[in-house]
């Protein structure tokens, strides 16, 4: 069995990116006993070691281990209606502000990553190493900053873009980026990283869990199609197609299970430790962080969890409801996503009807990820309750987008409605069949909510087409649980930290904050 990248930091190789704990005296002292950047790279030791301090941050807690999935991606969304809870739930609530501790977390985290690729770019190449493995590093850095750039500008929009390694403290006052020259940089990233890295589905290393060049041309064609760029995206995505590399799994809820991992579906997804006693500790990227995830207590149903989570808006249910497999039956990725009052329906080890009362009885609430062997989202233990990878990028996202940019080019082409189809045919939905651009358009976007609902892809989608605050000001109920109103202008996009603002004279908040 190839071996998982233990995502740990071997070095603390990055300044931090906030400086309201820093005066220019600190900023000059000096430890002899820790290494320097003109110290450390010497070796091809120093190259790999450097380069996973770059994949460091992914699977802690204020990342894919936690925050950044259960609260920054899934409560944001029109499926979610998640319950006050304060500096928790505040995002997904429309309650956040710039001095949010969670909030704080996660961007720090990625420009961890950030500055920590900047550097393996800028020294790896002067180290005598082998060419092919240092070409591969390369690679590797240049996907990891492509991905994080990809989400903070998902995430802020015009956050500062930092290429260069951070040398001296006027670097560190970096300016507002713009949405286009962010995804310039991505995708420019991803290309240098589709270039170095392995054609044939062979990983780096030989170990699960690094970038790949399927990864880096499935985030490539993303970017394309983020950006508007149908015809780049078409291609990218023809290429992962006919690459042979992957596929969908027959069974759609092998994609979520604790004990199935890095299957033919999966593109990229966060490897967490199959050892139950493997619990790391809270905190970014540092010490020992390698340790399961703990973002099932924000998305499992607030009666078994300590959090206060989130229900699932109605018409996620009525989408799933409102037609039936070849069979005549319900489209079973209905039960494996979402938990409601249907004859039968267990709720971790309880029957649900005898569980819930009142509207809970009533309501929908999310079951997707959740591990029923449990008793609830938080046993055995603290926070270290399941060891399901997170799943990234999944085939089945790949061909529903690519269906969305055949569609956008040539309006209902039949390529577009097969790559549809090979979705739907998975969990045997009837073929979808002579649609004009606009009614193609509809059904490519409901079958993404189908397929990929609590996955932390939905507030994304919203937002590249422009209709997020639509959704929210013409359907006020989906913050029902909280009463958050959306604010056109200022809820598409996160603050940036207050700290990070007042350090920095040269950055501005975003807008509304």
């Amino acid at each position: 069995m190839k071996s998982k990248v233990k995502i740990y930091i071997v070095l603390v190789l990055s300044c931090f990116f906030m400086l309201n704990n820093c005066s220019d005296d600190q900023l000059d002292i000096s430890n002899p006993n820790s290494p320097t950047p003109e110290s450390f790279w010497q070796n091809e030791d120093h190259a790999e070691g450097g380069l996973v301090s770059v994949y460091a941050p992914l699977p802690t807690i204020p990342m894919f281990g936690r925050i950044l999935v259960g609260i920054h991606l899934i409560h944001r969304s029109d499926i979610a209606n998640p319950f006050p809870q304060s500096n928790v739930n505040d995002v997904g609530a429309l309650q956040v502000r710039p001095e949010n501790p969670r909030l704080i977390e996660i961007y720090s985290e990625w420009y961890k990553m950030v500055s920590r690729a900047n550097q393996v770019i800028n020294r790896v190449p002067d180290i005598e190493m082998d060419a092919a493995r240092k070409s591969e590093i390369l690679a590797e850095a240049h996907f990891l900053r492509g991905f994080a750039y990809f989400y903070i500008v998902n995430l802020w929009g015009t956050s500062p873009l930092i290429l260069d390694e951070v040398t001296g403290l006027e670097d560190l006052f970096a300016p507002n980026s713009t949405v286009e020259a962010t995804y310039a940089s991505i995708i420019s990233d991803f290309t240098i990283a589709q270039a170095g890295l392995p054609q044939d589905g062979s990983l780096p290393k030989g170990e699960v869990g690094r970038a790949t060049w399927g990864a880096a041309t499935a985030f490539l064609g993303r970017s394309y199609l983020y950006t508007g760029d149908f015809a780049s995206a078409i291609t990218e995505f023809k290429k992962v197609m006919d690459s042979g590399i992957y596929m969908l799994n027959e069974n759609y809820n092998d994609n979520f299970t604790e004990e199935i991992k890095n299957t033919p579906e999966s593109i990229f997804e966060i490897q967490y430790s199959v050892d139950g006693n493997a619990t790391g500790s809270w905190g970014g990227a540092g010490g020992d962080r390698w340790r399961a995830q703990a973002w099932e207590a924000d998305v499992a149903p607030r009666n078994y969890s300590s959090q206060q989570s989130f229900s699932v808006n109605q018409w996620v249910l009525d989408l799933f409801l409102s037609e039936q497999t070849v069979d005549g039956g319900e489209d079973p990725r209905a039960r494996a996503t979402l938990l409601w009052d249907y004859p039968g329906a267990m709720i971790y080890q309880d029957v649900f009807a005898e569980q819930f009362m009142g509207d809970d009885l009533t309501r929908v609430w999310a079951r997707k990820y959740l591990n029923f062997r449990r008793e609830n989202a938080l046993t055995p233990g603290a926070w270290a309750g399941a060891h399901n990878n997170w799943k990234i990028f999944r085939y089945a996202d790949l061909l529903l987008m690519y269906a969305e940019a055949e569609n956008e080019v040539t309006g209902g082409s039949q390529a577009a409605l097969d790559a549809l189809n090979e979705v739907r045919a998975r969990v045997n939905m009837p073929a979808v069949a002579g649609l004009g651009q606009a009614d193609l358009r509809q059904a490519i976007r409901d079958e993404r909510v189908k397929e990929l609902a609590i996955e932390g892809n939905r507030f994304f989608d919203l937002l590249r087409w422009g209709i997020s605050a639509d959704r929210f000001e013409q359907n006020p109920e989906f913050r029902s649980n909280s009463q958050g109103v959306f604010i056109r202008g200022r809820h598409e996009y996160l603050p940036i930290p207050a700290q990070d603002v007042q350090a920095n004279p040269n950055l501005v908040q975003n807008p509304g904050y």
